[in-house]
């Protein structure tokens, strides 16, 4: 049963989908009214919310949160800091991902690690700590950062150069400026040309692919399909676990207020500073703002898929389930989180909820 916000808020979503702004509007300034976010921690969900109805109501652009700079609140990509240190889903995402990365390039003596979205490439500093720490860091290793943020990837090459050395690690930094969809024929040529065993790496990063309209999901499965390419003996792929991509508008929004109200409810358990948690939320508002309030479907960032569906695309593209998925008992997950595991896939659940699944792939022999 809804609450009566809950109630206020769906109708203006409604309303606001059915080209009935005053209604819609009229139902807004009634939630406002109840909500005190200074006072209530749920308050400030509802907030957000009811800032991406208004914004679809103005019919405003999207903005993709991590290439547009903001003012209030600050960058998504530095907000990101924030939720990696507080809040357990993407920091045990990163856990298990790297358990598998370090099972996938451990011990080589020289190999290839492809990341798809390598932001500042904190991951990757992780990663090459915890090869050192197990003794198994590769003899020579080449990272190649894929990202459309010319920026992040200067701080990524620096900050793996800087873990490198504490490391006593050699690695080799190869940029790739572009969203992953764009990279050239030419570029997916050279990467396939280099050093062996390649391995792939995607952290929250393939539902921003953008599609082209009229063939939603093409670009993505397109994307795949190169990286199988690469013949890589395993890729990772760590994405939320919701459905803001097929889905109609009042599905997407009904699939957005379960899974970020399970997120902020998980928040609201952690004891995080306030100032902290209203960051995180903030980050999570802005992706809520893409979902919910962008008119234009092909101009929406905030893509999320079902891990099912991940599944089936890896599959189609030519992966099947990496075995060794089963055996994962990575140490530094978090206790709030429970595991819920299936072939190739490891889900971090809440409440019953999966809210975030990690997914580990290799390709399909029989296939090649």
């Amino acid at each position: 049963m809804r609450t009566s916000k809950e109630e206020l808020l769906f109708r203006a979503m409604e309303h606001a989908v059915a080209g009935r702004a005053v209604e819609a509007r009229r139902a807004l300034r009634s939630l406002e009214s109840r909500l005190d976010v200074d006072v209530v921690p749920e308050d400030l969900g509802y907030h957000l919310f009811a800032m991406a109805v208004a914004h679809r109501l103005e019919g405003s652009g999207a903005r993709n949160p991590y290439l547009n700079p903001r003012g209030e609140g600050g960058r998504q990509i530095d907000l990101f800091r924030s939720l990696m240190t507080y809040m357990p889903l993407a920091a045990t995402a990163d856990v298990l991902a790297n358990a598998v990365l370090e099972e996938l390039l451990g011990s080589r003596s020289e190999a290839t690690l492809v990341d798809v979205g390598i932001g500042q490439g904190r991951q990757e500093g992780r990663l090459l700590r915890l090869l050192s720490k197990r003794g198994v860091l590769p003899r020579r290793l080449t990272l190649v950062g894929v990202d459309p943020s010319g920026a992040s990837l200067e701080q990524a090459e620096s900050a793996v150069a800087q873990v490198a050395r504490e490391v006593g690690g050699v690695v080799r930094f190869v940029g790739v400026e572009a969203p992953v969809e764009a990279v050239t024929e030419a570029t997916w040529s050279r990467l396939r040309e280099l050093p062996g065993p390649r391995v792939v790496n995607a952290a929250f990063a393939m539902h921003h692919v953008a599609e082209e309209p009229g063939h939603p999901g093409a670009a993505r499965d397109a994307v795949l399909r190169h990286l199988r390419a690469l013949e890589p003996v395993g890729l990772v792929l760590s994405e939320p676990n919701t459905d803001h991509f097929a889905a109609s508008p009042l599905a997407r929004f009904q699939h957005a207020w379960r899974h970020f109200t399970h997120v902020f409810q998980l928040l609201d358990t952690l004891g995080v500073p306030s100032d902290e948690r209203a960051a995180i939320k903030r980050f999570f508002g802005r992706e809520v703002e893409d979902v919910v309030g962008t008119v234009d479907e092909a101009a929406r960032c905030e893509r999320h898929e079902l891990a099912a569906t991940w599944m089936a695309r890896l599959r189609r593209a030519g992966f099947v389930p990496l075995e060794s998925m089963e055996r994962l008992r990575p140490e530094g997950v978090h206790p709030a989180l429970t595991l819920r595991r299936a072939p190739g896939l490891v889900g971090l659940s809440w409440r019953e909820e999966v809210l975030v699944a990690v997914l580990a792939v290799r390709p399909d022999i029989a296939r090649a």
